[in-house]
């Protein structure tokens, strides 16, 4: 990868956390992919940037998280590693459209088991909870 300047450096993922909210405020994780710059033998030098942007929502595909385009330029080179596929929706803030990416669950776990079982945990939760009520025709206005 190249910084700003052209000066080639090499970076590491770290899958975080990000704290988001469903829409009857119920908070849960969210995924975070950080990339640290790190040292000849890939030992981490500094946080470089983080790839994905929270807007604080939860997000209703699992392993799927915004990416930062309007930080991280150089994103779309990171798909040709086979880490995600844009979904083909973007979400707008100020003058900035930000694509939705699915990370591969591969991905996610070798960077970040213990973060990556807890988010997948609890998405896992969250959507067999709110999916198993049956709905009658009487449950729908007409």
């Amino acid at each position: 990868m190249r910084k700003y300047f052209g000066e080639e450096i090499s970076v590491k993922h770290r899958i975080e956390l990000y704290t988001v909210e469903d829409c009857f405020g119920a908070e849960m994780p969210g995924i975070a992919v950080v990339l640290d710059e790190v040292d000849e033998g890939r030992q981490p030098i500094e946080q470089y940037a983080i790839l994905t942007v929270s807007f604080g929502q939860f997000i209703g595909i699992k392993n799927a998280a915004y990416i930062d385009t309007n930080n991280c330029p150089f994103a779309k080179e990171l798909l040709k590693e086979g880490i995600a596929h844009d979904t083909g929706i973007k979400k707008s803030s100020g003058f900035c459209k930000y694509p939705l990416w699915v990370f591969s669950a591969d991905f996610l776990k070798e960077h970040g088991t213990e973060n990556y079982e807890r988010y997948s945990q609890n998405f896992d939760n969250y959507m067999t909870e709110n999916t198993e009520t049956e709905l009658s025709e009487d449950d729908f206005v007409m």
